[in-house]
């Protein structure tokens, strides 16, 4: 049966003065995030689910979309916790209530969670990469000192609801344990998917709202030698420690690998 793909873009249009945050403007975060969502409607053919947490609804500029079923505009009073938690829990509580009220949520297999402001440009190559595995399989970038990058990631939305939002409440920035961390927890010790990270380097134009330092696609581009060889290395790791990785998907990596240093310039 085809997989049926969601993309859900999390938003936060007031930080209301969130630790770690540095993007706080809020007519800055709301130029970008329309301007995302305006890329995937335009870019990509999957349904969008967009979740803000701070009643801030600009849905009316977007009712043909809603009207037609491909979005759903959700805005809650989400941001009213313990901002000592951080801006990666309020994520999460954004990611809950998403699945709380979304139909279209609720009649996918998989989810697609990109930070609502950032465009990636090559969406649709990357869920078409996780569509073509021969198993239900978790696609992120490569872990890192045991986080895994959560701006965006492929997930199988059971395992996003009974293993990863299922321990949500043991995010908290300020004692140094992220939503990156539980992320990569969550992955590594779950029991019944697959885990492949990207077949191709995400390709990202946005802002980081913890730093706001600039995310450029086009600079990404020289790196695609260096993240095929990367690929390799993590591919061999996760073959012979990581529980559950198949290796019909190890030898396909390689496949990719090869194309990637023999084609890509």
């Amino acid at each position: 049966m085809k997989r049926r793909y969601v993309i859900l873009l999390t938003a936060c249009v007031n930080p209301g003065g969130m630790p770690f945050t540095v993007l706080n403007n809020t007519s800055e975060r709301l130029r970008q995030y329309r301007e995302a969502l305006d890329f995937y409607l335009r870019e990509t053919t999957q349904p969008i689910v967009f979740c803000e947490n701070t009643l801030c609804d600009f849905s009316e500029d977007y009712k043909e979309y809603i009207a037609s079923g491909r979005l759903e505009y959700i805005t809650f009073d989400g941001n009213n916790f313990d901002k000592s938690k951080g801006k990666g829990y309020g994520e999460a509580l954004i990611m809950e209530e998403a699945f709380r009220l979304s139909k279209l949520l609720g009649q996918c297999d998989f989810v697609v969670k990109i930070t609502g402001r950032l465009i990636v440009k090559n969406i649709s190559q990357l869920i078409k990469d996780n569509q073509r595995m021969i198993t239900n399989t978790i696609q992120t970038f490569y872990p890192h000192d045991k986080m895994i990058d959560s701006r965006l990631v492929i997930l199988p939305k059971l395992f996003c609801i009974n293993d990863f939002l299922a321990k949500k409440n043991s995010v908290n920035d300020t004692q140094g344990y992220f939503f990156e961390h539980l992320l990569y927890d969550t992955i590594i010790l779950r029991k019944k998917f697959v885990f492949v990270p990207f077949l191709h380097v995400p390709l990202i134009d946005g802002m980081s709202g913890s730093t706001g330092n600039l995310y450029n696609s086009d600079s990404a581009k020289y790196n695609h030698h260096r993240f095929a060889f990367d690929m390799l290395g993590n591919a061999m790791k996760m073959e012979r420690f990581y529980e559950h990785y198949h290796t019909p998907t190890f030898i396909r990596c390689s496949i990719y690998i090869v194309r990637l240093v023999l084609f890509v310039k």
